[in-house]
């Protein structure tokens, strides 16, 4: 075994052994030197200064350079464990450390799968929530209607052929808010929700034109959104497209325009009602950004029917 082997394997027991040796080497050391002294010079003791001075001079450099070399052999053994010790500390320190940092790694894991778990939970619910208000307007409501559903007849009303402008369009459409106005509102909170409340969310509790339009949107807010507007058949797709038209920032429906356009809500939304391009709709074009519509194909189909 080497030096550096048995330094490895140094342990206070093995330490106090080995200074227990050398302790013991250097008592017999120093009992052979008086010996020795003793056999050569046993004339008794002298009362002359010089003889003691003789004695001392002799003891001292006998025994301290070997005093002096197992002390530093005992202190350096010293050393090396308390070296050894520290090392361990460091080493468990170190350990301790790294366990933690993994744990509050888990731990944060834990929380963000939580959150988005809470998250996900009330979005299905509001989504449960929107599909049975869609399926109620879009369901026929009676023979008084002939057959006709809540939208349909909102639908009628809007894209009357006197309506000129999204402006009348809207009034109309406010005129029969009763039938659908409720739906709109559940589609609003809920792009509402997702926006403010998507795991990772830039906007938070900060819900204002600034942040709808300029913060970068987080992981998976567009999946959620695209989930939502994947429910909206073309009709409730038209008519929200009307419902969002405002004059500015200052009215109340500015913030649902601005969300339209954050998750390309009129992606889908055909142009054309009963196999013609309709106008309003075009109209929409010139009112919001073009973020709204994404990659339309049906903007394409416009685009041609134009030229």
């Amino acid at each position: 075994m080497s030096l550096e082997q048995k330094f490895e394997t140094l342990t206070p027991a093995r330490l106090f052994k080995w200074l227990a040796w050398i302790l013991a080497f250097a008592t017999g050391v120093v009992g052979m030197v008086f010996a020795f002294y003793l056999m050569e010079f046993n004339d008794g003791f002298s009362s002359q200064n010089a003889d003691w001075g003789t004695f001392g001079d002799f003891i001292g450099g006998t025994l301290n350079p070997l005093l002096s070399f197992l002390g530093l052999i005992a202190l350096l053994l010293t050393i090396v464990l308390q070296s050894k010790e520290l090392e361990s500390t460091r080493k468990e320190l170190e350990r301790s450390a790294l366990a933690q940092e993994k744990s509050e790694s888990s731990l944060r894991e834990q929380s963000k799968t939580q959150i988005k778990q809470q998250f996900e939970d009330t979005f299905f619910s509001l989504l449960d929530q929107h599909n049975k208000a869609l399926e109620k307007i879009s369901a026929p409501t009676g023979k008084w209607t002939n057959g006709r559903s809540d939208i349909d007849i909102v639908r009628e009303t809007v894209f009357d052929r006197s309506v000129s402008n999204l402006a009348e369009a809207k009034h109309a459409l406010e005129e029969k808010n009763g039938l659908c106005g409720h739906y709109f509102r559940v589609l609003y909170q809920i792009l509402k929700f997702i926006s403010m409340n998507v795991p990772d969310s830039q906007i938070g509790f900060n819900f204002n034109e600034g942040t709808i339009k300029h913060c970068k949107l987080a992981n998976n807010e567009k999946m959620y959104s695209n989930i939502l507007r994947s429910f909206l058949n073309y009709d409730a797709t038209q008519l929200l497209a009307i419902y969002c038209y405002c004059t500015g920032p200052q009215d109340t429906y500015w913030n649902f325009k601005l969300l339209i356009e954050r998750y390309a809500f009129l992606e889908h939304m055909p142009f054309v009602i009963d196999s013609k391009i309709n106008n309003l709709l075009q109209d929409t074009e010139l009112f919001y950004d073009q973020a709204a519509f994404g990659h339309s194909q049906f903007k394409n189909v416009h685009n041609v029917a134009q030229c």
